[in-house]
Order: C-alpha cells, then structure tokens, then sequence
C-alpha cells in the first residue's frame, strides 16, 4: 500500500500533545533524576566494587603468573648456564691433562735424543 504526500504530511504535522503535557513530562525528568541518583549511589555501588574487585584480581593474578614464569625461566637459564659452565671446568682439566702427558713424554723423548748412545742396541721404549 503506497503512502501519498497527502498522507505524510497528516503523519508529520503538529499535534496537540493534550492538557498536562508539560505536568508529565517533568513528573518523568523528576522520577528519572531520583531514580538515577538512587541507583547511582545504592545499587551500582555495589557492582562497581564488584567490578574493581574482579578487575583487581585479575591483574593481581595475571602479575603473578608473569612473575612465576619470570623467575621459572630466570631459574632455568641460571641450571643450564651452570651446567655449560661445568661442562667447560671438565673440557679445560682435560685438555690441561692432555698437554701435561704429551709434555711428559716429549720430554722423555727429547732426554733419549740427547743423550749419547752408549749401547750399540736399539731398545725400544714404550711410550
């Protein structure tokens, strides 16, 4: 069913609101304000502490996680950094061993060359 211009402008045009409009209307303004001013200081008190709490825990929680896992993953490099570090203190007592036993028989080896042969026989020396 189409709508005529007729018919928008019986629609649009002004109307007599009635006696006691205005009396109405800030009847509601006054029931709104103290129904504003009522839930404003009574009930949503309540869920505002409610919700700071929650919003407090939270943060309070997630802080705690942050700082566990921190201080899990703070311990974890110092085991490992330990435990490289050891593997060097053995790597390096090895290597010192090493070097002392080759000196050691050089030494062995150097003293046998030097000295002159008195015996035509040739011995050999374990090394």
């Amino acid at each position: 069913m189409p709508f005529s211009e007729d018919d928008l402008r019986r629609a649009l045009e002004r109307k007599d609101p009635g006696p006691g409009f205005t009396q109405r209307v800030m009847a509601r303004i006054e029931q709104e304000k103290s129904k504003a001013t009522e839930s404003k200081w009574k009930q949503p008190k309540r869920k505002l502490l409610s919700g700071l709490w929650t919003f407090r825990l939270r943060t309070v929680l997630a802080t705690a996680t942050a700082l566990i896992l921190l201080v899990a993953g703070g311990l974890l490099g110092y085991f490992q950094h330990q435990r490289e570090l050891a593997r060097e203190k053995e790597a390096r007592e090895q290597a010192i061993l090493a070097v002392r036993i080759t000196t050691e028989k050089l030494n062995r080896v150097l003293h046998r060359v030097s000295q002159p042969e008195a015996e035509p026989k040739v011995r050999r020396e374990r090394l």
